[in-house]
């Protein structure tokens, strides 16, 4: 697991680092996207509860909230068009 982690970090810790904050909002969506998951309960899982409430706690400090769903057909629905649209090769 440790060593998992180390790799994510070196192969995307700066561009998270520098992701804007509506970027890492849309992150946030797109990981329960894909995985069904909130980014909450994948840290759960993976670090335990108490690990997950902290990191909730400072996402929450900074306006995130990992426990935030994907709502294709509501709130999310613009971005749902986009990700339509890069799948299919339109942009």
């Amino acid at each position: 697991m440790k060593k998992a982690e180390k790799e994510l970090e070196a192969q995307f810790g700066n561009e998270i680092k520098d992701l804007t904050f509506s970027q890492g909002k849309i992150l946030i969506k797109l990981v329960y996207r894909e995985t069904g998951n909130s980014t909450f309960d994948i840290v759960k899982d993976l670090r335990g509860g108490f690990t997950a409430f902290i990191w909730q706690t400072m996402a929450r400090i900074f306006g995130y909230n990992l426990k935030n769903g994907y709502d294709p057909a509501g709130e999310d629905q613009a971005i749902e068009q986009v990700i339509l649209m890069i799948e299919a090769g339109a942009i």
